[in-house]
């Protein structure tokens, strides 16, 4: 898939652009952090390392490896990861329990575990928007030890309470003490069973009666059921629940987000009109309770509709700001942006597993040597190196490129509580859609052939359950298809690239993006005239040489992509038809490996 293609080079590109800098103005440097720490010192945050098998590969490395630490992370955020891995290492209730646990006992364990992680108060309300990466490492933590607990969390926390805090207004900040506290616990409702990707045709109706001054919340069959909701099939007291809203006349003004009660908290029973269960069990994340809901007629109170979007007055006149119905669809869904974001940085910490499980291991796994006695660490050879020393290269830059751009969507939901309407606002709502529709696939993808690639390098031991390599290639499936199938994510990022290109020739706009990820295309198509002229590996090491080349890159497929659309279209096909033509279209011709964007082919120009 070309354009899928050049949407992921843009990703990869505005990683490396981001390494190249650091970014410096958004995850500082901590002052002190390269002071020296060598071996011996008593660091409370960085202790030693026990001596052990690989005692003496670490001996061997040519870089303090505390010092790495602390730059990347800075000591207070290793202080905060470092808090919460003791308290779940000392707390019996998170040990792992041994063999396995029914699907009822398992779900019970993950929920009671969720309520212990909120009573260690890891987290404050104010942290939300005050520290936000403090969010993405507890959740991330939490991965670490059981994704099934992980997601509970951020489905709760991060999913239902956002989509509350960025989709609503005053009236319904009431209930965000109310998650903290687990006084009530959320989900996300937006997934039928006859509709996923295609959410403007979801089914579930929300017609409002102004008598009453109530919305009526209502499943018309079972194919309009909320499907594959976390939390859902056993624990959720309320749900965010999208629904087409219809006011008095029949008038439908789109998809809507809606606060719905599902259970009642003290007994879990549902509520009146309201049948809800659970789906049974997955490939993974089996401790997660995904589950489906239908309404009969349930009625909500009007103040339920989140509203930043568009409201309903207590006669049944729909009032909003946005006059444009594709920006008010995007707004009403702004909350998957997050998720997405979030689900990113969820794939990176299972890259980043899986690779050091199999670096580990093979460094301690000895096979063949110049002689009998003498046998090699499988890592020492330069097969093993190459399978596995990409997948290392990419969590580094996949790990910083899922933070930055967590960052950058704080920075985006600040502007919407701040009501900050300016086109810069709304460029930038676009923007940081097309790059999580991007980065999900880039980042999940990634973590999935690397969890492979680690299994098989690790031999037949790769395939024991106890090294977890299967849990971790389990667990990450879902990432490829929650919150977006993968490839149809793609084209929302293509459609935003070829938008640009659109733009420009119509109207001679210039091309450029708040957070600069597409200002390279100004220089579009002229880019394509430059040729890399490096005479030595080392003019290979300079970061700007990967990063032009990733702009040629995606100049070159959009080209292509712009070209085959606009041939469609001259055809006399129609515009669904057109784009439809394009998305399976390989225009790329060999310059880049099929399974993978890292790898040039002898035949590219760079």
């Amino acid at each position: 898939m070309s354009r899928g293609r050049a949407v992921n080079a843009c990703c990869v590109r505005w990683a490396v652009r981001g390494l190249a800098s650091r970014r410096a103005w958004r995850i500082p440097k901590v002052a002190g952090a390269m002071a020296p720490l060598g071996e011996g010192s008593d660091d409370p945050v960085l202790p030693d390392l026990p001596r052990g098998p690989l005692h003496a590969a670490r001996a061997r490395a040519s870089f303090p490896w505390k010092e790495l630490a602390l730059f990347w992370e800075g000591p207070d955020m290793l202080r905060f990861k470092k808090n919460i891995f003791s308290a779940l290492e000392n707390d019996p209730l998170f040990a792992h329990p041994p063999g396995s646990l029914s699907l009822e006992k398992y779900r019970e364990l993950t929920f009671l575990r969720c309520k212990r992680v909120f009573e260690y108060d890891f987290l404050r309300v104010e942290d939300l928007l005050g520290s936000p990466l403090r969010v993405l490492a507890l959740i991330q933590c939490l991965g670490m030890y059981d994704w099934s607990l992980a997601t509970k969390f951020f489905l709760h926390t991060l999913t239902f309470g956002s989509a509350i805090y960025s989709s609503g207004s005053e009236r319904h900040f009431k209930y965000l003490p109310k998650i903290f506290t687990m006084e009530i616990f959320g989900c996300f409702a937006l997934t039928e069973v006859s509709h996923g990707s295609n959410t403007k045709a979801m089914r579930t109706t929300a017609h409002y009666d102004p008598t009453t001054e109530e919305l009526i919340i209502h499943s018309p069959d079972f194919e309009a059921a909320k499907f594959w909701v976390g939390n859902l099939g056993k624990t959720a007291t309320h749900a965010v629940v999208f629904a087409q809203l219809y006011t008095p006349g029949g008038q439908c003004h789109g998809l809507h987000p809606f606060v719905v009660q599902i259970r009642d908290p003290k007994t879990l029973l549902p509520m009146p009109g309201v049948m809800v269960g659970d789906i049974g069990r997955k490939l993974g994340q089996n401790g997660l309770d995904n589950g489906f809901a239908m309404f009969h007629k349930v009625r909500i109170p009007r103040q339920d509709l989140l509203n930043r979007s568009g409201d309903i007055t207590p006669e049944g006149t729909y009032v909003t700001h946005v006059k444009d119905a594709r920006q008010h669809f995007s707004e009403s869904l702004g909350s998957l942006s997050s998720g997405r974001v979030a689900i990113a940085g969820m794939s990176v910490v299972n890259l980043k597993l899986a690779v050091s499980i199999a670096l580990r291991f093979s460094a301690t796994r000895r096979q063949f040597g110049p002689t009998d006695e003498e046998e090699v660490p499988v890592l020492e050879y330069p097969m093993q190196q190459w399978r596995l020393l990409p997948y290392l290269a990419a969590a580094y830059a996949l790990d910083h490129f899922s933070k930055s751009l967590f960052l950058d969507l704080v920075e985006l939901q600040q502007g919407l509580l701040g009501k900050d309407r300016s086109a810069r606002q709304a460029e930038l709502g676009r923007e940081i859609h097309a790059l999580a529709s991007a980065g999900k696939p880039l980042a999940s993808w990634t973590a999935q052939r690397g969890i492979q690639e680690c299994r098989e390098a690790c031999g037949g031991h790769g395939y024991l359950a106890m090294n977890r390599l299967g849990d971790l290639r389990d667990d990450n499936d879902p990432n490829c298809t929650y919150e977006g199938d993968n490839s149809v994510l793609l084209q929302q990022t293509s459609n935003y690239l070829l938008g640009l290109l659109v733009r420009r020739d119509q109207g001679g706009a210039r091309i450029e993006s708040p957070l600069k990820t597409v200002d390279f295309l100004e220089a579009y198509p002229n880019l394509l005239g430059h040729r890399f002229e490096g005479s030595s590996p080392e003019d290979c090491l300079d970061s700007s040489v990967p990063l032009a080349a990733y702009e040629w890159l995606v100049c070159y497929l959009l080209r292509e992509s712009y070209q085959k659309l606009n041939q469609e279209k001259q055809s006399g096909s129609n515009d669904f038809e057109a784009r439809n033509n394009c998305q399976v279209r390989v225009c790329f011709k060999g310059c880049f490996s099929n399974d993978s964007l890292l790898i040039p082919a002898p035949s590219c120009p760079w």
